[in-house]
């Protein structure tokens, strides 16, 4: 029998109490060897008091809840050491289809579809293995999860070449059960610091019943990250340059989707990390290389701990890492590394998360001090109180300030037991770019390479890092002069500056952002008026 109604009388809500034993397993052992799959795994709100549980299409397609709150999962399944060990000799998509099982019900998506997603989606990689581990050093301290082998060369196209067969999945579905003349139609409003953008974009680009607007900061992503956008000409496809920051164009995607009538009318559907399929197909990555990690050392085996070290923006990639970690992964730190616009690693270095101007710097992906999912982080860290959530997130918003008060020392010891934090200057960057050409004749992207600048803050005797390699380095500057030299440029991002390109202008207004969609939806065009930026 469905256990939900136990499930929403008994079980603690996401957070970190959830780490222990619902009661529901108390009382019930003889389910345990059931995945949470079978539990038909629900989904609620970080800001509804009155947990309204929700199913896993629904969150997909609504993106954000109508509240302003993020969806998470309604508990993080815990998985035993055996169980993770098991999947070992897995493939990525195989992988990818055993960890997504425990947060999809099969009565959602069957065992069998699931499957065929997970293969369409990973086989767009130009390696079986998705995403690669490299050795950086002689004595396995430090490697490289190579994150860049999809269709945009960004660890982006992990989470929405899945996302994108998602959506074209639930529609195909919904409008076969539709009644005759009627179609359902979706528009993704997406806003991006650089990698988001491109690889919805191709994730979306040509599918059914699917337009795709991407807001992006004009002017403040780099050159090839812009042409991967506007050089893509597929009717459904639109960009829009915006004269503001990403932070700015977040904000402007998400009151658009928290009008109702705005997203009633457009069908909104979201593409950016604040989508739940985007956090939970990123977590994937984490078991992989970690069990990458165990086979680079025979003497190494399940259960030893590695370190993984993150370039951190909107907090989407190191949110999976926290997911990872409470499944049983057996993580020992996540390093958050930020560039110059630092606000999680003040945080997490001490618990300082005031508002501060957005810097341009050399890495243009982490150009953000209003991280989207540092709101699912907090309902976590929170036990999954909802109302402590939603109080504090009015007070980031107007105050620009993060008030724990009594319990702050209780949240640092957590978060201390978990995260460790550094940052990096565009100088120290650019440093840790050059060293690794002459050291190591690898070259690294500046978010990567604000990676291992922070593993080297960082580092500790006797213990073995993971560094998130987040993008290609073609994306930002010529490597062609580096010759022989790993990563080879990908045929993808060759003339792509050459290229016949569309896009939009809009000032920063969300009302002109809304006139854009309203102007699509009246005319019914293929393609709105636009100018090459």
């Amino acid at each position: 029998p469905d256990p939900s109604p136990q499930l929403m009388s008994m079980t603690t809500a996401v957070g970190r109490l959830a780490r222990q034993e619902p009661t529901w397993r108390q009382a019930q052992p003889a389910l345990l060897l059931r995945t949470a799959a079978s539990f038909a795994m629900k989904y609620r709100s970080t800001r509804d008091v009155g947990c309204t549980l929700l199913g896993f299409e629904d969150v997909v397609m609504k993106g954000l809840a109508p509240d302003g709150g993020l969806y998470v999962p309604q508990t993080i399944p815990q998985l035993s050491a055996e169980k993770i060990a098991s999947w070992r000799a897995l493939t990525f998509p195989q992988l990818s289809a055993a960890v997504m099982g425990h947060f999809i019900p099969e009565d959602e998506i069957s065992a069998v579809e699931l499957k065929g997603l997970v293969d369409r989606s990973y086989s767009t990689f130009s390696t079986p293995e998705v995403t690669p581990l490299v050795n950086l050093s002689d004595d396995g301290s430090v490697y490289v999860l190579e994150q860049f082998h999809g269709p945009t060369c960004a660890f982006k196209d992990v989470a929405l070449q899945f996302v994108g067969n998602l959506f074209e999945f639930f529609l195909q579905r919904r409008n076969a059960a539709a009644p005759r003349g009627s179609t359902h139609r979706i528009t993704v409003l997406g806003a991006t610091s650089g990698d988001t953008g491109s690889a919805a974009i191709q994730g979306l680009r040509g599918k059914e019943n699917v337009d795709v607007f991407i807001l992006h900061p004009h002017k403040r992503v780099a050159p090839v990250q812009e042409a991967q956008m506007t050089t893509v000409l597929d009717a459904n496809v639109h960009n829009v340059a915006v004269e503001a920051t990403f932070d700015d164009c977040q904000t402007i995607v998400k009151s658009l989707f928290n009008e109702e009538a705005c997203r009633t009318q457009h069908s909104l559907a979201a593409i950016n990390s604040i989508n739940w399929a985007r956090i939970l197909a990123q977590i994937v990555y984490y078991f992989y290389g970690y069990f990458r990690w165990l086979d680079e050392d025979g003497a190494r085996g399940y259960g030893d701990t590695v370190n993984f070290v993150v370039p951190t923006g909107n907090f989407g990639n190191s949110l999976a890492g926290v997911y990872a970690r409470e499944m049983g992964l057996p993580v020992r730190r996540l390093v958050v590394a930020t560039n110059t616009n630092d606000i999680l690693h003040r945080f997490m270095n001490s618990f300082d998360y005031t508002a501060r101007p957005v810097v341009p710097s050399l890495a243009p992906a982490m150009d953000i001090v209003i991280p989207s999912n540092f709101e699912r982080f907090l309902f976590w860290l929170f036990d999954g109180d909802a109302k402590k959530l939603a109080d504090s997130m009015k007070v980031i918003k107007e105050e620009g300030v993060l008030d724990l008060g009594d319990a702050t020392d209780k949240y640092r010891a957590t978060v201390n037991g978990i995260f460790q934090s550094g940052r990096a200057s565009d100088a120290e960057i650019q440093a840790e770019i050059d060293r690794h050409i002459q050291d190591r004749s690898y070259i690294l992207c500046p978010h990567s390479a604000a990676g291992t600048h922070v593993f080297r803050l960082v580092k500790e005797a006797g213990q073995s890092y993971i560094c998130c390699a987040t993008a290609h380095p073609g994306k930002f500057f010529d490597v062609s002069k580096y010759d022989g030299m790993q990563p080879a440029l990908p045929p993808q991002l060759e003339g792509l500056l050459e290229k016949e390109k569309r896009c939009l202008h809009a000032t920063n207004d969300r009302e002109a952002i809304k006139a854009i969609l309203d102007e699509h939806a009246a005319t019914g065009a293929t393609a709105l008026s636009s100018s090459t930026p």
